[in-house]
């Protein structure tokens, strides 16, 4: 499964350069291209900034390259960098039951002999046996490892092969995983290829590439690709190996990858950083410094605050009548007893602390909950307009395809909404999925299956209440609350507000 994390900073302003650890061979201008751009424009301009190279022959070349590119010193002697095995096989030796390695299975555009298939930024030399099991299957993580009918599991330490997790990995039946300390080595060179080959005869009934690549020049990776190679990017950040490597590419093929160059890269054209456009230096837009306006107009209207969302006891939905236009909702995921943020996370809304749920009612929101409205789309459909805790809008909640969900300025996607005792079910499309929570990785987004239910709360924001004349009219089974959220005894209550069945009334 694909896990939460907070991606560590890469870079500080204006050190982009040297915290990546690039060094003098980088050669002025190489990359000047990128700047000001964003998602789609960058990725095309970081493509034309590398694809031109010099694309040497396969085979004896290749293993001529890797002497300067893929070799450690081991016991005093120069031995194979093999990402696929703990085997250690000398120089010396030759390369014995070893292959030259395509870390982006050339299967996957057909074996073409293309300037793809001999670039060295994905051959790596590799174990026979490793490479074998590896196979053409996706990147992954392997939640358990493959067996054969004989009994046979491949797991050697370093590459482990077998099923992903239900939903994972584009719904391959097959992955393989490398070790963590060369899963952002590979997250940065599938950046890599997928920039600078983008273009190329990809096989379209392929289900193979077809897994992780989506057949478009942007964003090329599909959603669930990019997140976990974002992921394994920031959970292995770029180290002497690589940027070493990078050097010793870049004397054979006159080419560099941006990636290992500038890692924050892949944030903005796939990860958080997609709507801000990129600068060498680090630096975010400036604000413009306006010069004397010559003919002043007259002045602006205030714009009025937003209007904060009432405090107040928020109760269960039980029933489709509950659910009405100009009504604050909050979405928890009761089984975790967690509730929704505002905060948009690439392409899920993200997770506030725990909501104590107190049989159908909420009395205290943890901060950043997201408040919900709902606007009619017609024919029984709503749309979903997300709301901070002070009342400003976020945007709305829409998704296209599974685990992607967006926030955009105007509706755009409706869902149909259907309510339960256990929960709100809030579906956008057959395909797309409905609005459920992930408790492996924390977050709420789309999803056809697999995945724990939701429930909406309503705030009982009527001032109103109702007068009753004593407590007798209160039943035994009556579950009664202070406007605190704490139960109280029906039997002798104190004269005071309380809420009842999502209704306050008051007792004299």
């Amino acid at each position: 499964m694909i896990r939460n994390f907070l991606r560590p900073a890469l870079w500080a302003t204006g050190m982009l350069l040297t915290v990546a650890g690039a060094s003098a061979a980088i050669p002025e201008g190489y990359y000047s291209s990128l700047e000001g751009l964003k998602k789609s424009d960058l990725k095309k301009a970081a493509k034309n900034a590398v694809k031109k190279h010099t694309a040497i022959s396969y085979g004896n070349s290749t293993w001529d390259a890797f002497e300067s590119t893929d070799t450690r010193t081991v016991n005093g002697r120069l031995a194979w960098w093999d990402m696929y095995s703990p085997n250690v096989v000398y120089v010396s030796q030759g390369h014995p039951g070893m292959n030259i390695e395509h870390s982006v299975p050339n299967s996957w555009w057909g074996g073409t002999k293309n300037d793809a298939y001999k670039d060295l930024f994905h051959l790596n030399p590799s174990d026979t046996d490793a490479n074998s099991w590896k196979s053409n299957y996706p990147l992954g993580i392997v939640v358990k490892v493959h067996t054969t009918s004989k009994g046979v599991t491949y797991d050697n330490g370093v590459t482990k092969v077998g099923t992903p997790a239900s939903g994972a990995c584009g719904g391959s039946k097959w992955c393989y995983e490398p070790a963590d300390e060369y899963k952002g080595d590979f997250a940065r060179t599938y950046f890599y290829m997928f920039t600078v080959y983008d273009d190329i005869a990809w096989q379209s009934g392929s289900s193979d590439r077809n897994y992780m690549f989506d057949g478009s020049a942007w964003p090329s990776l599909r959603p669930w690709a990019y997140e976990m190679l974002l992921e394994w990017a920031a959970n292995d950040p770029v180290d002497q190996k690589e940027r070493d490597r990078n050097e010793a590419i870049y004397k054979v093929q006159h080419n560099r990858n941006p990636y290992i160059d500038i890692p924050e890269l892949a944030e903005y054209v796939w990860g958080s950083k997609t709507d801000q456009a990129f600068h060498l230096d680090g630096n975010t837009d400036p604000d413009p410094t306006p010069g004397p306006d010559p003919t002043p107009g007259p002045d602006p209207q205030p714009v009025p605050d937003p209007e904060p969302v009432p405090d107040g006891i928020w109760s269960r939905v039980k029933n489709v009548s509950e659910l009405a236009p100009a009504t604050h909702y909050i979405l928890v995921a009761t089984e975790a007893e967690v509730a929704m943020d505002y905060t948009l996370n690439k392409t899920y809304m993200d997770v506030t602390g725990n909501v104590s749920i107190e049989g159908d009612l909420i009395s205290a929101l943890p901060h950043g909950t997201a408040i919900l409205t709902l606007e009619s789309a017609g024919a029984g459909r709503w749309y979903i307009h997300v709301h901070d805790t002070d009342g400003n809008s976020l945007g709305y909640l829409d998704s296209t395809k599974a685990k992607t969900v967006t926030l955009s300025s105007s509706p755009s996607t409706s869902v149909e909404m259907e309510v339960s005792a256990a929960e709100t079910t809030i579906t956008y499309s057959n395909t797309v999925g409905k609005l459920l929570y992930n408790a492996s990785a924390p977050r709420f987004t789309t999803y056809t299956s697999n995945q724990q239910p939701v429930q909406l709360f309503r705030l009982n924001g009527s001032t109103a209440v109702e007068c009753i004349p004593a407590v007798p009219a209160l039943g035994e089974d009556d579950a009664m609350y202070d406007l605190c959220g704490r139960r109280v005894d029906t039997a002798n209550p104190a004269p005071g507000i309380y809420v009842r069945a999502g209704r306050k009334i008051i007792i004299r």
